[in-house]
């Protein structure tokens, strides 16, 4: 697969190892797991709301600058590519607002403690630019398509050019943002972060493997929790986890000292109920609009449920097969409570985050990155979307409503 093998040699190039945290996760800190607290701190994204804007007119300019026609400034060569520019605005502009950078920089204003309004060091903002990017580029990574040319499938490059073409413009964009990645790490100046941040990204690579591996290992591959927790560790919880701990680092605290350990298993935490409660986002919505489940297999409430009912395998078979078994899988899913589970999994680890902070002293920067951990657990995970997103979302609603009154 190209997108795995380039990223692999990349991964190789900068592999080192840094210290990991104790094994974590919701039944580890079941005893100290403290009820949601008060949401009265401003919101995170308006603690860190000029330091993102600042961060995304940076990339941006980057990415401009160095992939225009003639390797210079946009002004003299004519601008860069309009495919390019396309591409840029789709995956600098998701459905999400940029949490994960923006944890980094609340991380980073809250040791360092410097307060909202004022400039953050020069090193933690090009970290976050750096998460931003990581992120960014497993994004347009993941995009590759296989075998569907459906027209509403990959991303802008697919819908303008082939199939195949469109996978080699979206595995070189994507390389392009690590490799500048490379660069900026280079700038830091820190080797335990740089470490800590190549790691990172071998954990990420790690993560795709596993998930591509499970894919062939039939439906016991794809409904195994552990197996699921364990991709989404690497692929998912790595990136953020080891961007907070360098941001601790950056600050001034050890990296193996209490601070530094308690921002880790934040994020760690952080990670994983993100992206199980994302993933079951994803499935509902599957089955709302009637579409396939080959997606969405390995969803926290279909492995959940396949726990729990032996009959779902046989009729997931089906509907993998030809989508008629879709209803069965949801019914499965519904009798065994999988959907409400996949949620309070997701709450478990939600909590599991906010009792990690507790070596951090009393901020508005704590108290923004504890109501973080409420937003990813929401069941529309609404706190992290833009604001055009929650008005169509609820337009959606309203639509819904009136067709079945």
């Amino acid at each position: 697969m190209p997108k795995l093998s380039v990223l692999c040699l990349l991964a190789a190039a900068a592999h080192a190892y840094a210290p990991r945290a104790a094994p974590r996760g919701p039944a580890r800190l079941a005893a100290t797991t403290t009820t949601t607290p008060e949401v009265d701190a401003a919101n995170p994204f308006a603690i860190v709301g000029e330091d993102l804007k600042n961060m995304k007119q940076r990339i941006k300019a980057l990415v401009e600058r160095s992939l225009d026609g003639g390797g210079g400034s946009s002004s003299k060569s004519g601008g860069s590519h309009p495919l390019l520019q396309e591409a840029a605005r789709e995956f600098f502009e998701r459905r999400e607002r940029a949490f994960r950078p923006a944890v980094v920089l609340l991380v980073a204003r809250a040791v360092e403690g410097t307060a909202s309004g004022t400039t953050l060091p020069e090193k933690q903002c090009l970290l976050a630019e750096i998460v931003e990017m990581m992120c960014t580029a497993q994004v347009v990574h993941d995009s590759v398509l296989e075998d569907d040319e459906a027209g509403s499938t990959g991303n802008v490059a697919h819908r303008t050019y082939s199939q195949n073409a469109g996978n080699k413009v979206s595995v070189l964009a994507g390389d392009f943002l690590l490799a500048r990645c490379s660069v900026a790490l280079s700038e830091l100046g820190d080797l335990a972060v740089v470490e800590l941040m190549a790691t990172a990204l071998e954990s990420m690579v790690q993560g795709g493997v596993l998930k591509a591996q499970a894919g062939l290992g039939g439906l016991d591959g794809l409904l195994d929790w552990d197996a699921y927790v364990a991709r989404v560790e690497l692929k998912t919880s790595s990136l953020i986890a080891d961007a907070c701990r360098s941001a601790a680092i950056l600050g001034g605290e050890a990296a193996d000292g209490a601070v530094a350990g308690a921002v880790y298993a934040y994020a760690s935490n952080l990670g994983v109920a993100y992206q199980i409660n994302a993933d079951t986002i994803a499935y509902v919505g599957a089955l709302e609009e009637g579409g396939n489940l080959a997606d969405h297999v390995a969803a926290p409430p279909v492995i959940l449920a396949a726990a729990e009912d032996d009959g779902l395998r046989a009729d997931l078979g089906a509907a993998l097969d030809d989508g008629a078994g879709v209803a069965a899988v949801a019914a499965h899913v519904d009798a065994t409570g999988g959907l409400d589970r996949a949620r309070r999994m997701a709450r478990d680890y939600s909590d599991a985050a906010k009792a990690a902070l507790g070596p951090l002293p009393a901020s508005d920067e704590k108290a923004a990155l504890l109501m973080m951990a409420d937003f990813v657990a929401q069941d529309d995970q609404t706190g992290l979307q833009r604001e055009k997103y929650i008005a169509a979302a609820a337009k959606k609603r309203r639509a819904a409503v009136s067709a079945h009154a």
